[in-house]
């Protein structure tokens, strides 16, 4: 694949380059080689960071499949599974087939899918790549409904493994109430085609920052999933070697990672999905997690720009020092942006 102007940090006047070539270019940000504004990843810091949330997992007895949906950087996916991470997580089918199609074998869709072209695009890439096993979420028996839809009017005989989503009341998705959970647990295992292998939910709404508050509400939420694994459990509603239990956002997952192994008969596999601190969200872990835990992550991501400034002496506009700082949360457009980035 080759890269040119029309992707962002490409010098304009260049000729197209090969990927693998770019490194033999011997750019400079800090000379000037490339235009700005321009965003580059520390090495030193990228490796660091890989090691800390390994050392996390391993010390806590979990998983990671780290949401891939803001870098959508294949490469930056091999270096987590590289580094220990169980699998990724993306938020829907278009994004997971990139993961496929780059060798990520266990993938986590942290959302609910029904629409018939997802379904049918889903469909074809487990057909394509048998061996790669993809979990999505579902909350309703109108999404099943959809889905047997879809099902009855396609030729494909795919098997979907799925995850009951647990919600917060007056949040986003998931069943609120454990009876809405086990009367869709049911129907899933009377449902041909799909197989119940897990419960998700996702505690990033309930922090506030506010220590005592948060871990009493995530001690609750975690109290309803373990319940509702224990509850399919005794009903043999799981269809898997192995029980899935996954959460954890960008903001208290040390919280949650107290809760992700409960007694079961069946195998467990506690799953967080924290992404962001491979790359940029070690000031939001440095606020939210306690301990001083996130002391050792640091910022893998600099952005690098020049200005012009107006002088209040002179009416001429004069050229300001080129500068390059560490980019926090939430300041880059990542999806116009940073996903070309990890080719220069």
């Amino acid at each position: 694949m080759q890269i040119n102007h029309s992707f962002k940090g490409f010098p304009g006047h260049h000729t197209p380059v090969d990927i693998s070539e770019v490194g033999l270019q011997k750019w400079n940000v800090l000379k000037g080689d490339l235009p700005l504004p321009l965003a580059v990843i520390k090495e030193k810091a990228l490796q660091h960071n890989l090691h800390w949330m390994k050392d996390f997992c391993e010390k806590r007895q979990l998983d990671i499949a780290p949401h891939g949906k803001t870098t959508m950087s294949p490469e930056l996916y091999a270096r987590q599974v590289e580094a220990g991470a169980w699998g990724i997580s993306f938020a829907n089918v278009f994004q997971a087939s990139l993961g496929i199609r780059h060798g990520i074998q266990r993938i986590i869709i942290a959302n609910q899918v029904y629409q018939h072209a997802d379904l049918e695009a889903l469909s074809v890439l487990l057909e394509t790549y048998p061996d790669v096993r993809v979990y999505f979420l579902v909350d309703s028996a109108e999404q099943i409904d959809a889905i047997q839809k879809w099902r009855s009017a396609s030729r494909s005989n795919i098997a979907f493994t799925v995850l009951i989503e647990l919600g917060i009341e007056g949040k986003r998705t998931g069943c609120r109430e454990h009876s809405q959970a086990m009367a869709l647990a049911r129907i899933i295992k009377a449902t041909s085609g799909l197989l119940l292998c897990g419960i998700e939910c996702y505690e990033g709404a309930l922090a506030t920052c506010n220590h005592e508050h948060d871990q009493a509400s995530v001690t609750a939420l975690m109290g309803r999933v373990q319940q509702l694994a224990i509850a399919c459990e005794k009903e043999n509603l799981f269809e898997n070697d192995e029980i899935l239990l996954t959460a954890g956002g960008s903001a208290i997952f040390d919280l949650v990672a107290q809760h992700l192994k409960p007694q079961l008969n069946l195998p467990t596999r506690g799953i967080l999905r924290s992404g962001c601190y491979l790359t940029h969200d070690h000031v939001q872990y440095r606020k939210m997690l306690q301990l001083g835990r996130s002391r050792g992550l640091r910022g893998a991501i600099s952005l690098g720009n020049h200005g012009l400034e107006r002088s209040t002496r002179l009416p001429s506009i004069q050229p300001s020092s080129f500068c390059i700082r560490a980019a926090p949360c939430g300041a880059i457009d990542w999806q116009r942006h940073f996903a070309p980035l990890h080719h220069i």
